[in-house]
This record gives C-alpha cells, structure tokens and sequence, in this order.
C-alpha cells in the first residue's frame, strides 16, 4: 500500500482547500470540490459537512475511489470510512480540524455530530 511522502504530506497540509474528486461507477471523476482536509501523523482525512447530500461524499463512500489535488500535489486515492466507534481516530481528527482551522467559527462544527461521522482517510494509490 503507498502512503504520503513527508514532502507531499507538507504541501497538502500547507494548504486552506484540499480538492477532491469521487470516481463514479462509469470510471469518471467528473465533478471536484474544494473542502478541508487535516493531518493525524502521516495520515490525511476529509469530512463532508453535508453528509452523503453533499455532491462528493456519497460517490466517495460508493466507490472508495477518487482523485485530490493540494499544494501541486494531484493523487488517485483511496477513500476509506472511518468508523463512527473508532473514537481514537476521530478525536485525533477532531483536534485537527479545531487547530488548523482555528480562525473559522466552522472549525467546531467539523469536530462535533453530526459532521464527525463523515470521515474518511484518503490513502494515496500511486
């Protein structure tokens, strides 16, 4: 399984707005989004603020593929749900929303029900 290297891992996080795009059944990924995604180690997460209503969200969680792009960093990934019981993982993520959007009243929602359980880890494929 590939990871992040620690240079693309600083240019995604660098960033305000990570851009995300869901691979949908016909192999396309025709629609991107603009959203926030955090650190936890050496590991990167998302979270749909509008939950499976939001344009990527539900395609991400259909076909767990996808393509992002931040900081000149552009990605075929892999989407994977976090589960709602992972609580360790989730408050690492909760935490990280809270600090490196510290300046947006959004920060809190992205850390609190019913946002938390949208997260999915975004693993990169090549």
């Amino acid at each position: 399984m590939a990871s992040w290297t620690a240079d693309e891992l600083a240019r995604i996080n660098a960033e305000t707005y990570f851009t995300v795009g869901a691979t949908l059944s016909d192999g396309t990924t025709p629609k991107t989004v603009d959203i926030w995604s955090v650190p936890v180690g050496d590991r990167i997460f998302i979270r749909s603020y509008n939950g499976t209503a939001g344009k990527w969200y539900g395609p991400a969680l259909a076909s767990g593929r996808g393509r992002i792009s931040a900081g000149g960093v552009e990605k075929t990934v892999r989407f994977v749900a976090v589960p709602t019981d992972d609580e360790a993982t989730n408050q690492a993520v909760d935490a990280s929303f809270r600090t490196k959007y510290a300046g947006s009243p959004y920060a809190i929602t992205m850390s609190e029900a019913p946002v938390r359980t949208n997260t999915l880890e975004v693993i990169p494929e090549d």
